[in-house]
């Protein structure tokens, strides 16, 4: 099995399985050459830029992006190599980003490793992100002037953007939905949005491809992330590799939790405001908080909102050139729905 993807080792399902084995057929080679680019330029002389890149290369996460990236190349017929040279770039955009939250939010794992910060001290980590972050900057510049580096750029602002808008808010109880997919939109969505409508430059695609590619792109990140905060609830830390309810005690208002306060019991509100208020979070209360939310069903009514952006992103699908590669991201929306990691 191809490592560069990790849907069938994550996912124990039948159709999932199946979705593995298409992608793999599909992008597989690419992706082995995403991973190998990774490596490489995460290789160094120099200690401990070399342990802590070979750390970071091993650290195999989802890899959906450099997949959503690599599916929407192969349905526009490219048939260069300059996507597997972008799907590098964005998923050193993501690593970055996830070393520098780990750093601020003091987590002690990623992936259910130790993270880098608990591992190197949050010095080293700091730069390292920031080598890590400079590194995707470098490797898109190399590939020469096109339109794709503004969408390179812009996702990484927004990115940043995102991030300083939820530290700004953090534990803020009275931040809205529409508040909430704004982050979101930042944080997310955007590099998804970004992976998705790259390939549609390398082909000279028409304008109309361009803008189902960029809305697809969003619209997953978006179900993406809301998939993600719920399962901040539903799941536990042999699953996700962290412990539930870790969100609000970093700080992170997420929608299940905008909903409950919005729609749910005089007595749940008060709970949250007085957790908030304490700032107590150790783990009996982070039960009892997760309990409360789940069963108040705004974790359910979260999932709703994250299963209509998945919708709209695999009916966008049909704008697409028909294709084995174009079935499959209309696929990949319902796995993202469906995961449970």
């Amino acid at each position: 099995m191809v490592q560069g993807s990790r849907l069938k080792a994550l996912v124990r399902d039948a159709s999932f399985a199946r979705l593995d084995a298409d992608v793999q057929k599909l992008v597989g080679g690419k992706l082995l050459l995403v991973e190998h680019t990774v490596a490489e330029k995460l290789k160094s002389p120099y200690v401990p830029l070399a342990e802590m890149g070979a750390y970071l290369a091993e650290s195999r996460g989802k890899r959906l992006r450099p997949t959503l990236l690599l599916l929407v190349s192969k349905t526009l017929g490219y048939e260069g190599d300059a996507d597997v040279v972008y799907a590098a770039v964005y998923e050193f955009i993501h690593t970055a980003t996830l070393i520098h939250d780990d750093i601020v939010d003091e987590a002690l794992l990623r992936r259910g490793r130790p993270s880098l910060n608990s591992r190197w001290g949050p010095e080293r980590a700091v730069l390292m992100g920031d080598y890590v972050f400079i590194t995707a900057m470098h490797v898109a510049v190399t590939l020469g002037w096109s339109g794709v580096q503004p969408v390179v750029a812009d996702a990484a602002l927004g990115l940043i953007r995102g991030e300083l808008i939820q530290s700004h808010r953090k534990w803020d109880l009275t931040i809205t939905p529409k508040e909430n997919l704004e982050i979101i939109h930042f944080k997310t969505a955007g590099l998804f949005a970004a992976c998705a409508r790259t390939p549609a430059f390398l082909v000279d695609a028409p304008r109309e491809i361009h803008e189902a590619l960029w809305d697809y792109g969003r619209f997953m990140g978006i179900a993406f992330q809301l998939v993600d905060d719920c399962l901040d609830f539903r799941s536990d830390e042999g699953t996700l590799g962290k412990p539930a309810g870790l969100d609000l005690k970093e700080g992170k208002v997420t929608l299940p939790l905008i909903l409950m306060m919005e729609n749910g019991t005089p007595r749940d509100r008060a709970f949250v405001e007085a957790l908030v208020a304490s700032r107590r979070f150790d783990p009996e209360i982070l039960r009892e908080l997760v309990d409360r939310v789940i069963e108040s069903g705004m974790v359910d009514e979260a999932e709703a909102v994250a299963r209509d952006y998945a919708a709209k992103a695999a009916k966008l699908c049909e704008m697409l050139p028909k294709g084995p590669a174009r079935d499959v991201l209309a696929r990949l929306p319902e796995f993202v729905i469906r995961r449970r990691f």
